[in-house]
């Protein structure tokens, strides 16, 4: 599995999660975001997303990060 920040924050940091090649997370995901949204000031709330395609975690990826966060994705 290799881990790639999305978006650096403050107090928690956007993580995608990319199954090595020929293989899958259980459940049949190919890749996995956490993301968080702001809830208060000290705290955020995570969420959790599971892709089965390449095209549903592009689609994704295109809708919520601009280009420049997919293009400078920090190995984790």
């Amino acid at each position: 599995m290799q881990q790639f920040i999305l978006r650096e924050r403050v107090v928690s940091d956007d993580v995608l999660m990319l199954s090595d090649k020929g293989k899958v997370f259980k459940g049949g995901y190919i890749a996995i975001v956490e993301y968080n949204t702001f809830q208060n000031a000290w705290q955020d709330r995570k969420h959790t997303k599971k892709f089965r395609s390449q095209e549903r975690l592009n689609s994704f990826l295109k809708k919520n990060y601009t280009e420049e966060e997919i293009e400078n994705l920090i190995l984790y």
